[in-house]
């Protein structure tokens, strides 16, 4: 398969000056972004963290848990970090 750039002529120019194999680096940076796409989503910590925060959202929603008011959100933290 063949793909085709757009490059500006002086960043080429430069890319050539200094030697760099276009291909390459491509294909590096190509295979890098497959490698990496999306590991997060596709693991087991992450259907375990939507589980958790999808079952915290519903038990909002049906009014089985309530949020606290940002005051008190505040002055739980601060004791917390008070004590460490």
């Amino acid at each position: 398969m063949q793909i085709s750039l757009n490059i500006k002529d002086e960043v080429y120019k430069k890319l050539v000056g200094a030697g760099v194999d276009m291909q390459s680096r491509v294909n590096d940076y190509l295979t890098s972004l497959v490698n990496s796409k999306d590991t997060y989503i596709d693991s087991k910590q992450f259907r375990e963290d939507k589980k958790h925060f999808n079952d915290r959202l519903e038990s909002i929603k049906s009014g089985e848990a309530t949020l606290m008011p940002h005051s008190e959100v505040w002055e739980e933290i601060d004791k917390h970090t008070s004590s460490h």
